[in-house]
């Protein structure tokens, strides 16, 4: 059952980000556990003025979840970093979540050889850094070899979407050409992340406390930094001679808004209260038991789409004997009882996965026949392979307790209410959980334990899934699956989109149902309140686009 709602006209705004301004209202849910999953993609908030004209001027006060000290390029791969460094530096090239696209944005033209070991970039003429500097061919060569090869001197290591990566020239006018060391279909993908953000050769110069600071980051974006208070707020000004924003934006020019202020906001309770007094106009990581207070206030549930994420799941650790059996993988994904999940802990921001890739990502297939939720198929699965209930109700075999362990950050608001459904849903099949999910502490030693047998995730996937769960850059799965590595690896070299598309649905019904390495869980979606005078769209890594946003009242 797809998305029953018409579309209302759409404005494309800056970015052409995923489209999300019609929201939550008590009468018209924007988002369905059934089906596709999709977004009503009209433009309007409920409670919005019904003029959706920009307004200019003004400031913008957004919240996010924690501070941030390191804002080096290569590590924005946490929200908290990249949801600010998105209007500070641009990249190659965009992902249009809308036509499902990949689109130019410093680089006009880009083309690869059939191999896909070759990329060349034409560059946008005109383009430059906040300091002046121009963004050329030879500034984008110095970027590339940063991101690709790491920057010694400075401790900074290569970006492990660019893995493949061999080399770069000038060549033409103002023409790039990348040579990687194998073939790799997903590199151009992945020069569309914000971690592949281009920054200045100056900021390239300085070492890894200069490349690491907000205050010393030149870039190329709508905004660029103008003071910071530690630990606080950072505020930022848009820069005024902005005219290259992604192909197909409505807005090619300079901000509407005149100053970003980003402030932190650790406290989830209080999340929806700032929004509804008016001291932030954003705010990332709403509470879904704050969404109706926040819509019944007259403010807007922005649920933002994560398009360049995996869904939410429990990463296979299988470094651990007790998960080496298939089948007892597989007996712990029918033991999740998903829709009991989103009813119970979850919101109607949320959809169910129906596989390892959301519903609107590339190449996503509908694995949902296989995963309902069968108790008794788990039992049986369990049976056979040799597990066996004990008088307290936990299987054993060989003497050992079938007792399993999550963990996961702390960043995600509903993930360790989720385990402890997961948790009553297990015990019915005979199987103990314990639940570390959301203890940073435990993390930390957990990511070099083997013995951790899940990790509570999303990762970011710019294409195919081998760069997720391959062995060079996996740091939780720890897979060393020789079918899968080669079908990981058929999947980087495929020469066309059809050959791709194929090898990517192969690699979701292996690593969510004939190997059961991913229990899938929802589509990965980070859920914004914004005040009723606050428009603004995200990008399909769920960024806001502040270059794009205005407001009703300045």
């Amino acid at each position: 059952m797809g998305n029953t709602n018409p579309p209302a006209k759409r404005r494309r705004n800056a970015g052409i980000g995923v489209k999300v301004l019609t929201l939550l209202a008590a009468s018209t849910l924007a988002l369905s556990a059934c089906g596709a999953g999709t977004q009503n993609p009209g433009n309007a908030a409920p409670n919005s003025p019904t003029s959706n004209e920009p307004v200019q001027g003004g400031t913008f006060v957004f919240a996010e979840v924690a501070p941030i000290n390191n804002w080096q390029t290569q590590a924005a791969r946490f929200y908290e970093k990249a949801n600010v460094l998105n209007s500070v530096l641009d990249r190659l090239t965009y992902f249009d979540a809308e036509s499902g696209k990949l689109v130019g944005w410093v680089a006009s033209d880009f083309t690869s050889n059939k191999e896909q070991t070759e990329f060349t970039f034409t560059i946008r003429d005109g383009v430059s850094f906040s300091d002046g500097t121009a963004l050329n061919a030879q500034a984008v060569k110095k970027n590339l070899d940063a991101l690709g090869l790491g920057i010694k001197a400075a401790q900074i290591a290569p970006n492990v979407d660019f893995g493949a990566y061999k080399s770069a020239e000038v060549i033409g006018k103002n023409q790039v050409k990348v040579t990687l060391k194998t073939p790799d279909a997903n590199f151009l993908r992945a020069t569309s992340s914000v971690t592949a953000g281009l920054v200045s050769p100056d900021t390239l110069k300085l070492d890894n406390a200069g490349q690491s600071a907000i205050a010393k980051i030149v870039g190329s974006g709508p905004f660029v930094f103008e003071s910071e208070k530690t630990d606080e707020e950072v505020t930022f000004a848009k820069r005024e001679d902005y005219k290259w924003a992604p192909q197909g934006a409505a807005n090619q020019g300079a901000a509407y808004l005149d100053t970003l202020v980003v402030k932190y906001l650790p406290e989830v309770a209080h999340r929806a209260g700032a929004v509804q007094t008016g001291q932030v106009d954003l705010v990332r990581g709403l509470q879904p038991v704050d969404e109706q207070a926040l819509t019944s206030s007259g403010d807007n549930v922005l649920p933002a789409q994560g398009v360049d994420l995996t869904t939410n799941m429990a990463a296979v650790r299988i470094g651990s004997g007790k998960l080496a059996d298939a089948k007892v993988r597989q007996a712990l994904q029918a033991g999740i009882d998903r829709q009991s999940i989103k009813d119970t802990v979850l919101s109607e921001s949320y959809v169910v996965a129906d596989s390892v890739l959301n519903h609107a990502a590339p190449g996503f297939i509908d694995l949902s026949a296989d995963l309902a939720y069968e108790p008794e198929k788990s039992k049986s699965l369990l049976d056979e392979a040799g597990w066996v209930v004990g008088t307290d109700g936990v299987r054993e075999k060989d003497g050992e307790k079938l007792e399993v362990t999550v963990t996961s950050s702390n960043n995600s608001v509903v993930i360790k209410p989720a385990f402890e459904l997961i948790e009553q849903q297990w015990r019915e099949i005979g199987v103990k959980l314990i639940n570390r999910a959301s203890d940073n502490t435990f993390l930390a030693t957990a990511m070099i334990d083997p013995n951790t047998e899940f990790f509570g995730t999303r990762q970011f996937a710019y294409g195919g899934l081998g760069p997720v769960f391959g062995p060079e850059n996996n740091t939780q799965t720890l897979n060393a699956d020789t079918e899968l590595n080669a079908l990981f690896a058929k999947e980087r070299a495929a020469t066309s989109e059809a050959e791709h598309n194929e090898l990517i649905a192969e690699e979701q019904r292996q690593l969510v149902t004939e190997k059961a390495l991913a229990l899938v869980l929802w589509d990965e979606v980070q859920v914004y309140g914004g005040n009723a005078d606050a428009h603004v769209e995200f990008t399909s890594g769920t960024a806001p686009i502040f270059q794009g946003a205005w407001k009703s009242g300045k």
